[in-house]
């Protein structure tokens, strides 16, 4: 998720790592930090691979000069190769999918409806998992009712924002489809 966020960004424009790691709390919000310590070993495995370079401009100024990275040939074709991989279904699979929103603007809407479709796919996963959990717990007699009734509910309240996230998709979905036409 980290590589294709950095690649995605610098297919924008050259920057530096303070900037990635700023732009990235921005996509996928204050819960989830890239530290320093993923970042840099990031950046210089890119480097390695031949998929960005890094430039030092002129120094003006105090502090330390700021490196600029910037995306080459090998890293374009490295971002869409991630963005076109389907998606697994884990812990990383919404903030993934940010990512891969937050790149719309470099792919066709061939390529778009894909992701939405395959993001519809894990919302649908998700649901299935939901309802047999919601049968399981109805079903349970070793749950106190109290306690059951306290599970349902978070159950309830994960479908409802579920059920939002589905129809955003679809209309997403549709909004594509109709602009093909």
């Amino acid at each position: 998720m980290y590589e294709l966020f950095i690649l995605g960004e610098l297919m924008d424009k050259p920057m530096h790592g303070y900037l990635l790691q700023y732009i990235l709390g921005k996509v996928i919000g204050p819960n989830r930090k890239m530290s320093w310590g993923v970042l840099y070993p990031l950046i210089e495995s890119l480097k390695k691979d031949g998929c960005i370079t890094q430039e030092f401009p002129p120094h003006t100024g105090p502090g330390r000069p700021k490196k600029i990275l910037r995306i080459t040939e090998t890293g374009e074709q490295r971002f869409y190769m991630l963005m076109t991989q389907p998606m697994d279904y884990d812990q990383n699979t919404e903030d993934l999918f940010d990512v891969k929103l937050s790149n719309f603007h470099h792919i066709d809407i061939g390529e778009k409806i894909t992701i939405l479709e395959e993001y519809r796919g894990y919302l649908a996963f998700l649901r299935e998992h939901l309802e047999e959990n919601q049968t399981v717990v109805e079903q349970e007699a070793e749950i106190a009712e109290q306690e059951k009734e306290s599970i349902l509910l978070v159950l309830t309240h994960r479908k409802k924002r579920l059920l939002a996230d589905v129809n955003w998709v679809e209309q997403e979905i549709t909004k594509l489809k109709e602009a093909n036409t």
